[in-house]
């Protein structure tokens, strides 16, 4: 009974974070329960809306739904704080960032923030230019997002307190509690799209890169992803080449770790050392 009645308050919960969004004027979209996979048969932010009757008939449907916004057509963009490993810590790097800038950068903090379920954090800003549909990366674990993103399941203010502030006593994201995107963010982020264009055009004309090697390969698998069923062979896989690369164990554990990083979604680290350590022994590495 106890079961059914968490099940029960779960889905109001849900149904209440999006209809409050929606009240807004923010463009909501229904993802598959743990996941940032968009519901079969659906077309993901494309499917967003701030209509009430949809938002209750997808929740009638599947309560265990997860939440996410259309930034783009909100008019919102979201700082993306990663915290997947020591080595690629985007809340270190972006804090550093501000701290040498001064105390104009660090006001920028001054605006609606949540924690994410994996340590992350994601901060709200009002958008009203046209930056694109894309995730732009400001420097190593810091992205600028202003397609799309989860907005449930994450967190505010508080560890373990899950993101229904209907509920909890906190405040929704809302157009009054985001302030504007700070003009020397978006100067970032058009230089960083600037310098990968360059770095694009130079490789395509061949300028660049004569040829893959066998490293290029390697480098290129750590970050390209692999699908939910064949994530432990893609790791198993990738770890048996970083092992021979005859790389100390530690760095070998943080590019796996990052390589797990790149999955929707990640394996439990517990897998993580699993692969590790099984791959580790066979190959008799004791370092």
């Amino acid at each position: 009974m106890a079961k059914v009645k968490r099940g029960i308050e779960m889905k109001n919960r849900k149904l209440d974070t999006a209809l409050l969004l929606a009240a807004c004027g923010f463009k909501v979209y229904p993802l598959t329960a743990g996941t940032k996979i968009p519901v079969k048969g659906m077309h993901g932010e494309y499917d967003a809306t701030s209509n009430k009757d949809t938002i209750v008939n997808w929740f009638n449907y599947d309560s265990s739904y997860n939440l996410a916004l259309n930034l783009q057509a909100s008019g919102l963009a979201v700082i993306d704080l990663d915290s997947h490993s020591n080595s690629i810590n985007g809340i270190r790097n972006y804090s550093k960032y501000l701290m040498e800038h001064g105390n104009d950068y660090m006001d920028s903090l001054n605006t609606y923030t949540e924690l994410t379920p994996h340590g992350g954090v994601h901060i709200f800003y009002e958008l009203n230019q046209d930056l694109g549909n894309k995730d732009i990366q400001l420097m190593p674990g810091v992205e600028l997002l202003t397609g799309k993103v989860v907005i449930a399941p994450s967190y505010i203010s508080e560890i373990n307190k899950w993101y229904m502030p209907q509920y909890q006593g906190y405040q929704t994201l809302s157009r009054d509690n985001v302030r504007p995107l700070p003009n020397w963010i978006i100067e970032l982020a058009n230089s960083r799209q600037q310098r990968t264009k360059t770095i694009n055009n130079i490789s395509d004309s061949g300028s660049f890169v004569r040829g893959k090697t066998w490293t290029g390969k390697l480098l290129d698998e750590l970050v390209q992803g692999a699908g939910k069923g064949d994530r432990n062979i893609y790791l198993t896989h990738l770890m048996g080449k970083l092992v021979r690369t005859g790389a100390n164990s530690d760095t070998i554990y943080n590019l796996l770790d990052y390589a797990n990083s790149n999955f929707i979604p990640p394996l439990p680290p517990n897998e993580v050392n699993n692969i590790f350590g099984s791959i580790l022994k066979r190959s008799g590495d004791s370092k």
